[in-house]
């Protein structure tokens, strides 16, 4: 396999952060405000950070000077949760290397026991980064719906086909979970937009929802807005969708 050298040194939760940031500024704004609007230093971590919303399509980065890309915009503008999935999925898969990995994995089960090995030995990606990349393009293929719960590959689309969700089931369950504390409880989607936080721990570390349905399974981890602002627009669309069905 030739050569691939062109992957993010950061995620792209952490590229979208950037991207709004620079975003808050009408859109552009030098590398200073922008490190300066996420609490952080120029130095080279921030570089990185900056190198990887390039690769993702997110922004554009001119002689110090940083702007935000259509492909931003149309995710920060999407009318729909798939709208918004569609936008993710395409910025995960702009780095050659998550691209590459997506064309060979297509439709298949991800080999995760060992997909850190193989970054090295088959698509050249260093040892000391691999471990990055690897939880890189696993993290975003979840965060974008582009890899499921099973670790499959699905299209461009998985995940977020929510006009098709509607054709087995009338009622199908919304499970909020934590990882850490391993309780789950299950409410009906007509009460979800009421029951997002349904833990009542005091350990309470990280927000995962799983939504899983006829012809859907997707899953979220939220940790700010904007995660939650695709949860909103999801339910909104599930609840367009029963209603539908039941007229």
């Amino acid at each position: 396999m030739a050569k691939i050298i062109d992957y993010p040194r950061a995620s792209l939760r952490s590229a979208l952060q950037l991207a709004e940031a620079i975003d808050g500024f009408a859109g552009s704004c030098s590398q200073d405000l922008a490190a300066e609007k996420l609490g952080k230093k120029v130095s080279g971590a921030f570089a990185a950070q900056i190198g990887a919303a390039v690769k993702y399509g997110l922004i554009d980065s001119k002689n110090g000077k940083l702007s935000v890309c259509p492909l931003y915009r149309d995710y920060k503008l999407s009318y729909t949760a798939e709208d918004a999935m569609k936008c993710l999925q395409k910025a995960l898969l702009s780095p050659p290397l998550f691209n590459a990995i997506y064309e060979r994995f297509r439709g298949q089960k991800l080999p995760i026991e060992h997909f850190e090995k193989m970054l090295i030995r088959e698509f050249n990606v260093p040892d000391v980064i691999a471990s990055r990349v690897s939880r890189y393009f696993l993290e975003g293929g979840k965060h974008s719906g582009l890899l499921n719960e099973e670790n499959i590959l699905g299209s461009e689309s998985a995940g977020s086909s929510y006009d098709e969700v509607i054709e087995e089931e009338e009622n199908f369950p919304v499970t909020i979970s934590n990882p850490i504390v391993g309780r789950q409880e299950k409410v009906e989607t007509s009460d979800a937009h009421k029951n997002i936080n349904s833990n009542d721990s005091d350990n309470v570390e990280d927000f995962w929802l799983n939504i899983r349905g006829p012809g859907v399974n997707f899953s979220i981890e939220i940790k700010d807005s904007d995660d939650l602002d695709i949860v909103h627009i999801m339910l909104k669309k599930i609840d367009k969708a029963l209603k539908l069905k039941n007229t």
